[in-house]
């Protein structure tokens, strides 16, 4: 089974959830698990509500859905400034007293691989994650 979902979304709060909800519908119809249906939304909710919060003002986005045989792969691209050049990119987990600075730890845990690309004029994340189809837990 192969279904492929584009959405182009405006950076709002309500295209996060849009996108989180149209991925749970996809991942059910393709009888995946609901806890790695629930660990896919956190994922891709992150991802989002990093672009809605850093994404240039009134632009775009797009979130590419691809759910496979073996895996789902997420793409989620955006025309904000990006990651800075000078900042090691890593995923660790904030202090505790941190408001923000989760969403890439989080991306990381609920995925198998999580990248992290940054451009002049926009940023891409990669996400990828091996389904677990409810007939294989039977």
């Amino acid at each position: 089974m192969s279904i492929q979902i584009v959405m182009l979304l405006p950076p709002e709060a309500a295209s996060v959830s849009m996108a989180r909800h149209t991925l749970a519908e996809a991942l059910r119809i393709a009888d995946v698990t609901p806890d790695c249906v629930h660990e896919a939304q956190v994922a891709l909710s992150e991802a989002c509500t990093n672009v809605f919060h850093h994404a240039a003002t009134g632009e775009n986005f797009e979130v590419l859905i691809n759910i496979g045989d073996l895996d789902l792969t997420l793409h989620i691209l955006d025309s904000g400034p990006g990651l800075p050049t000078n900042r090691h990119h890593r995923a660790d987990w904030p202090v505790d007293t941190a408001e923000h600075g989760r969403g890439m730890a989080l991306m990381n845990a609920f995925t198998d691989s999580a990248g992290f690309d940054s451009q002049n004029g926009g940023g891409t994340v990669r996400l990828t994650k091996r389904l677990l189809r409810k007939a294989a837990v039977a």
